[in-house]
């Protein structure tokens, strides 16, 4: 339980959805929450409940900022809206610190903290050089980041990457791996993968390698856990290539621990990410992965691939030849899920918070005064 003069730490971002920021935020905010006062500040309306829990210590404003603009002059108006409004539930909160996350939400952060004197901290969540918010964000962004206390990116390659084109105070601070629960559930011939339905997850590379393994593998099915505007083509796919009745889209899963522990093997097909918390856990959970060699992310967590297998972006052939050679190698998955947990080890909660912790010292360092309400 925070004490009444402990620090106060004010954290924005669009919502608490089904999500990896969310999850993150989500992680790092409870355990912040122990020793000071968090508020958390969503662009939501709230009409749907956090879908990662929060402790009942922390504050959540839900303030209804969300949605589309339609011409360039309502956007400019609903966004002038959108700052006004962030910033007096900013002020109401009296930080010492202000935390964001999301390129377009750190954007309006930025603006709406001018001139409180209260540092602001703006993490990027995935990489810049394939995500592009549009032109009038990426300038927006250039104008307004180095205003920032401090840019947090997740790897070191895009930290090279940013330092080109940001000035501002890049500091690298990977996502925090979440301890798979105890149990020891035999696995399945089961290939899973989780994230949004969305083009960025290449889940349809995922289908056509997964059919293309398919007669090679029998018995093995594929599930890929998540939600998004592209289930209902993946679906076609799968009917289309044969394979409908041995790969299965159940939605969103809370219990990806519970999953996990069912898998034998995990893919990550993504053709861009920033930090990606869906191997990061898979690999703490003792599965053998195959990952896409993606500019950011996989790379870093497989140790070049020592730790999983990886493999070109949207290359079926490469990605099919990995799912047929972990499926027929039990003791190749046993070596490289020995391998992927002792390779993220240094993701532990513990040590990822202490990253964040030298940063708030950092940024705190000259005192500054709360804003006044």
């Amino acid at each position: 339980m925070p004490v009444p003069d402990s620090p106060r730490l004010v954290c924005v971002i669009a919502s608490l959805g089904a999500g990896g920021a969310e999850r993150v935020m989500a992680t790092l905010v409870s355990e912040w929450a122990r020793d000071r006062h968090v508020t958390v500040l969503t662009f939501d309306d709230g009409a749907a409940p956090p879908f990662y829990a929060l402790p009942p210590t922390v504050h959540h404003h839900p303030l209804a900022l969300a949605g589309g603009s339609g011409s360039l002059l309502r956007a400019a108006r609903a966004n002038w809206h959108r700052v006004r409004r962030l910033r007096g539930a900013i002020r109401s909160a009296s930080p010492d610190i202000v935390l964001s996350f999301g390129d377009q939400v750190n954007v309006v952060t930025l603006l709406a903290c001018r001139d409180l004197r209260v540092p602001v901290i703006v993490s990027e969540r995935v990489d810049p050089r394939l995500y592009d918010p549009g032109r009038a964000w990426r300038a927006l962004r250039r104008l307004t980041y180095p205003e920032a206390a401090a840019v947090v990116v997740q790897t070191e390659r895009t930290r090279e990457y940013a330092a080109a084109r940001w000035k501002a105070l890049l500091v690298v601070i990977p996502n925090p791996v979440l301890r798979p629960r105890s149990g020891d559930v035999p696995p399945e011939p089961l290939v899973v993968g989780i994230g949004r339905l969305v083009p960025q997850k290449g889940f349809d590379v995922l289908v056509r390698a997964f059919a293309d393994a398919a007669p090679r593998l029998p018995g093995w099915q594929l599930l890929i856990a998540g939600e998004g505007p592209e289930r209902q083509s993946l679906q076609s796919l799968a009917h289309e290539l044969g394979v409908a009745d041995r790969v299965a889209l159940p939605g969103v899963v809370r219990d990806n621990d519970g999953l996990l522990r069912r898998a034998s093997i995990f893919v990550l097909a993504s053709r861009f990410e920033g930090f990606p918390n869906a191997l990061a856990e898979a690999m703490a959970s003792g599965r053998a992965v195959v990952a896409t060699d993606c500019p950011t992310g996989p790379r870093e967590l497989t140790r070049d691939g020592t730790a999983g297998l990886l493999v070109p972006v949207d290359n079926v052939a490469a990605m099919s030849g990995a799912l047929q050679r972990l499926g027929h190698d039990g003791e190749l998955r046993r070596r490289l899920g020995e391998a992927a947990v002792a390779a993220v080890a240094p993701y532990d909660v513990g040590e990822v918070l202490e990253k964040w912790q030298e940063l708030f010292r950092r940024v705190t360092s000259i005192t500054t005064p709360r804003p006044t309400r």
